[in-house]
């Protein structure tokens, strides 16, 4: 393992002195009494723990240099592991130059300088250790494998996760309980959920949280039914679920919308958890809000009596997700008067809440308030702001955004395009398009989604053609049913009813209403009265009880002159009970 420090390859005095140079200590001027008897002299490192100040630190380590302490393993592994798990800066890397120039440490130390790592947010540099450890012959334990674990799982390191669990059979350390749960835990985040049910099966012994394990790796890899079977099964083992099992089986129910079930698992909650805690609590909030239930989501939310910034993330998010800006606004006002500083998934809710609500000022609001606060470096946030701008009108802004964007993603471009071709500059939108494609980014669905609907809302009928050409036939991205909507609404926008009634029937797949609503709305406007008939006869196979294909029906019976069929529908939709449908509504801000 390479060095952290030019440091380790010294000795003795010079060690001390380079590290005296190093972190500027001046061991003239220190403060500590040097020891008179053996007792005394361990005293200050029986009270590292007080230390805050790294100069502190630095000088009790020169002094345990200087005085000859360090060469005695137990005040070595005190200094060693007080550095190592100190929450100031650099010291784990200290720790380490001192843990390798002492012989004899035992296993709890080097997983203290592991852990020291893992706590800085170093994994790989964790893992390292680990492989540094085992190199020089030392021995290891069940937690050194742990904390390994836990750093694979902090990086995303699956192709190491697989080599350490390798490692823990061959060392004989795969029969205890705490590494097994520590393995499932690491498949269920790399989502290999076959390889998790294995470390399961194999598994003599399983308690609670091993269970809990299995039903979250599920959970959170998108197999929600199978979590909801694991947790029948954990019940008919006698395990009683407690808090982390109802957050996964909630967070299965959201997924799933299943109010039902989510209800059922709150009336569990009440009748058997004696705790609340505040993760169970924004489960339920999270839970309601995704099943478009806000009275309750609110009504947990209120008598949560202590709450986070998760819990109020979840609620704004809530209320914006369904489509209740004002509301959500109100929460936010209220979060800023609890003195309770937002983070930045609370911020991206507010944003995606000022797309919703269209209002100018109130965008260049919550900008303002994103840079003043410190969030305007992150490339999401200025994606939501530049989609933000859009949606409010304020199109060159959005551009403004992009082009001053150092590192763009392909949700970048995505963005820019929607916002071009919302507005109808289509032309624009393919220049943009080109220019991804030149920069090596390769176009996904959404990509292929937007730029047909430019075309579509410029009139570019030959472009847009192409482009649906290219996706299918260059880049092997197989069509949703919203492209093959795009497709005819370009068709029918540009005149060409009859072009796109053979590109429907043209269609691999069964078209929905939306794509024959659009055919009959453009029927309509160019008096085509015959192919329109034909089509409402499909449409009233797929939606018979829907009102709008029978005000449809009427309308058309209306331009015809037939007003004794155009009586028969509105009676027959009376006969029904068949209403018409809530009207659309615009909004004008007045500045």
């Amino acid at each position: 393992m390479p060095p952290c420090s030019p440091c380790m390859n010294l000795s003795g005095t010079h060690f001390m002195k380079s590290l005296s140079h190093r972190f500027k200590l001046n061991l003239a001027q220190l403060h500590l009494t040097a020891p008179t008897a053996q007792n005394s002299s361990l005293d200050p490192l029986f009270n590292l723990q007080k230390y805050k100040d790294k100069n502190q630190l630095n000088q009790i380590l020169a002094q345990t240099i200087s005085t000859g302490l360090l060469h005695n393993p137990f005040n070595a592994s005190k200094l060693v592991s007080t550095f190592a798990l100190s929450p100031l800066p650099g010291t784990t890397c200290i720790a380490r130059l001192i843990a390798d120039r002492i012989d004899g440490l035992d296993s709890y130390t080097w997983n203290t300088v592991i852990r020291g790592y893992l706590q800085g947010e170093s994994p790989k540099k964790a893992i390292l250790i680990y492989a540094h450890v085992r190199r020089k012959g030392l021995k290891v334990d069940s937690y050194t494998v742990l904390y390994v674990i836990k750093a694979c799982c902090q990086f995303s390191g699956d192709r190491e996760g697989g080599q350490i669990h390798a490692q823990i059979l061959k060392m004989g350390f795969s029969s205890e309980l705490i590494t097994r749960t520590g393995l499932l835990q690491m498949y269920g985040l790399f989502d290999e959920i076959e390889s998790a049910q294995q470390v399961f099966d194999e598994s003599l012994e399983r308690d609670l949280v091993l269970w809990n394990a299995l039903v979250a790796a599920y959970a959170h890899s998108d197999h929600p039914y199978k979590a909801l079977s694991v947790t029948r099964a954990m019940i008919n083992d006698n395990m009683r679920p407690n808090g982390p099992t109802v957050v996964s089986i909630l967070s299965v129910c959201s997924s799933l919308r299943a109010l039902r079930k989510g209800k059922l698992v709150h009336c569990y909650v009440l009748k058997n958890l004696d705790n609340i805690d505040v993760y169970v609590s924004n489960a339920l909030i999270d839970m309601y809000s995704k099943c478009g239930c806000l009275v309750s989501a609110h009504l947990v939310f209120q008598k949560m009596p202590m709450k986070n910034v998760i819990s109020w993330t979840s609620i704004v998010n809530g209320y914006t997700n369904n489509n209740n800006p004002h509301e959500a606004l109100v929460l936010f006002i209220e979060m800023e008067s609890a003195k309770l500083p937002p983070d930045e998934v609370t911020m991206l809710g507010v944003v995606s809440m000022c797309s919703k609500l269209g209002s100018f000022e109130f965008g260049k609001w919550i900008d303002h308030y994103v840079e003043q606060h410190g969030f305007k470096g992150s490339i999401c946030m200025t994606n939501s702001l530049m989609d933000m701008y859009a949606r409010c009108g304020n199109l060159k802004k959005a551009c403004q955004i992009f082009d001053e964007m150092d590192k763009k993603t392909l949700v970048s471009w995505t963005t820019i395009i929607q916002g071009l071709a919302m507005h109808g500059h289509g032309m624009q939108a393919l220049v943009r398009f080109t220019q991804m494609q030149r920069e090596g980014f390769r176009p996904d669905s959404v990509v292929f989604l937007s730029i047909i609907s430019a075309c579509s809302h410029s009139g570019l009928v030959n472009e847009g053609r192409e482009c649906f050409r290219s996706m299918v036939e260059d880049y092997g991205i197989q069509p949703w049913m919203e492209h093959y909507g795009c497709m005819v609404d370009l068709f029918c926008r540009a005149g060409f009813v009859n072009e796109g009634f053979e590109f429907v029937e043209a269609m691999p797949v069964n078209p929905d209403a939306i794509v024959w609503r659009s055919l009959i709305g453009a029927c309509r406007n160019q008096g085509n009265v015959l192919l329109a008939r034909r089509i409402l006869d499909h449409l009233l196979i797929l939606e018979p009880n829907y009102g709008g294909n029978h005000i449809l029906l009427s309308n058309l019976y209306a331009m015809m002159g037939e007003w004794d069929n155009v009586e028969e529908v509105r009676m027959e939709m009376g006969v029904r009970g068949v209403s018409k449908p809530y009207p659309g509504a615009s909004v004008v801000e007045l500045c």
